[in-house]
């Protein structure tokens, strides 16, 4: 690396500050109160059986829009890179200071560990699906899908498709500067819980087809 390349990282990295731990503990309390209410609407109320029809159509819908966020996601990055050292960059998402990208690590946490449960639930403890209360159980966490995946699209658009916000994560990790570890982390988990959301969506309805 040369002098310059040197400078200007030392320079990025004493403008952009680590997050402070105030805004990332208000920002998952938010997040996590909004995917509680959501679910206590959808999963155990009247909007049950919206949810279990919503969760249906988005299941076909899931694997192309994935496919499709993934690719929109690296050509954006892909694009940023060829831009100037010099170019203006947001300061905000480099710090990982954007509510958006917080609640988009604790979205994808959340989804996650909620995955992880089903499957521990379903294939270790409880055996086949029927035993779990069979699609009813599925039906619940259907609604937890439902409520989570659509919160994950709400507060993942602005990231994905806004180019300067590509960028400066990229960059971020890139030079090693702010929360670049909370980016990439929320890269890879945001990533996973796609995937992971994906296959229980055609889980859910070859399971559908037997009740």
């Amino acid at each position: 690396m040369s002098d310059t390349e040197e400078g200007i990282q030392a320079e990025a990295a004493a403008v952009v500050p680590e997050p402070k731990p105030q805004g990332l503990y208000a920002s998952i309390a938010m997040t996590l109160t909004v995917l509680a209410v959501g679910f206590a609407v959808f999963g155990f109320g009247p909007g049950a059986l919206v949810s279990l029809y919503a969760g249906m159509v988005a299941t076909y819908v899931a694997v192309p829009y994935t496919v499709l966020a993934i690719i929109v996601r690296e050509v954006v990055a892909h694009r940023t890179w060829r831009g100037d050292d010099d170019e203006p960059r947001n300061a905000e998402a480099i710090r990982f200071g954007l509510f958006r990208q917080r609640a988009s690590f604790v979205t994808a946490v959340t989804m996650l560990a909620a995955f992880a449960v089903l499957v521990v639930v379903v294939v270790v403890v409880m055996g086949p699906v029927d035993r779990l209360g069979g699609f009813s159980g599925l039906a619940v966490f259907g609604s937890f899908a439902v409520v989570a995946g659509g919160f994950a699209i709400v507060v993942n658009v602005p990231l994905i498709y806004t180019g300067s916000v590509v960028r400066s994560e990229r960059y971020a990790v890139r030079e090693r500067i702010g929360a670049w570890r909370l980016i990439r982390a929320t890269t890879i988990l945001t990533t996973a819980s796609w995937i992971a959301y994906c296959a229980f969506g055609v889980f859910f309805i070859t399971q559908s087809m037997w009740f």
